[in-house]
């Protein structure tokens, strides 16, 4: 028998050359991505409300909230990273703007939506002088009730 001449050693050999092609093959694995809608078709419903609601305004959609803000500690410091990465991947549902100011924020809120980290996202718009406006997405305000909401206080 061939397989009794062999040793232990030349088993685990080949063993551990079968794992490392096995990893080797699962790691260089490309990504594959696919496409994904900007928005559900529940927020694409409320965006031509707000569009009705605030026609001389621009309604941008999923801003990154660092579009918006930005750590208020000097950059590349550890204070600036820990603040940076506690923000880094949040948006926000969308930005009101006239003139190149943003007016509002507006978030509609659904069963998607964190009351945990939306508080925290609004603490920190807040505190840069955004005002954040939510709507509920179960209670659909129409066009006037939107615009007041946007415009009360201006």
């Amino acid at each position: 028998m061939i397989i009794g001449n062999l040793s232990w050693s030349w088993f685990a050999g080949v063993g551990l050359l079968g794992i490392v092609f096995v990893l080797v093959l699962f790691l260089t694995r490309k990504p594959r991505y696919r496409r994904h809608s900007i928005m559900t078709e529940n927020e694409r419903e409320f965006y031509h409300r707000l569009l009705a609601a605030c026609p001389d305004c621009q309604i941008w959609p999923q801003v990154p909230i660092l579009a918006l803000v930005r750590p208020d500690a000097k950059e590349g410091s550890r204070a600036f990273w820990i603040a940076f990465k506690r923000i880094s991947n949040t948006r926000v549902d969308w930005a009101v703007v006239q003139d190149m100011e943003v007016v509002a924020i507006i978030e509609l809120d659904d069963r998607s939506h964190d009351a945990r980290k939306d508080a925290q996202r609004d603490k920190v718009l807040k505190s840069c002088g955004y005002r954040v406006i939510r709507f509920n997405s179960s209670r659909r305000p129409d066009a006037r009730q939107i615009h007041q909401a946007v415009f009360q206080s201006e």
